[in-house]
């Protein structure tokens, strides 16, 4: 029996992800971690809605005092997601 040429595990998950439409998904949840790790677990929890979608990281606030602070600071915390994520997938916060 001849051997096939040998893949690295990571390429076959990868692969996997991809052609089963869950690579978005999980990207979208580590975004989401990596936010609450950058705006702090208490902050965190004000944070009631959030989506992803083509480089666009969406988040609903419901304190106003909040909503006002990330929105001055969204290009430091842009920055800071990026380099926790290891990519620059996300280019616009928006703040509601």
């Amino acid at each position: 029996m001849k051997r096939k040429q040998a893949r690295v595990l990571k390429d076959i998950i990868d692969q996997t992800l991809q052609e089963s439409g869950l690579a978005e998904g999980l990207e979208t949840l580590k975004i989401h971690k990596a936010w609450d790790e950058v705006i702090g677990k208490s902050a965190a929890q004000e944070c009631t809605k959030r989506t992803f979608r083509s480089g666009r990281y969406t988040v609903h606030v419901a304190s106003s005092v909040l909503r006002c602070q990330l929105d001055m600071q969204k290009i430091f915390l842009k920055e800071r997601l990026n380099i926790l994520l290891g990519n620059d997938s996300v280019q616009e916060i928006i703040i509601r």
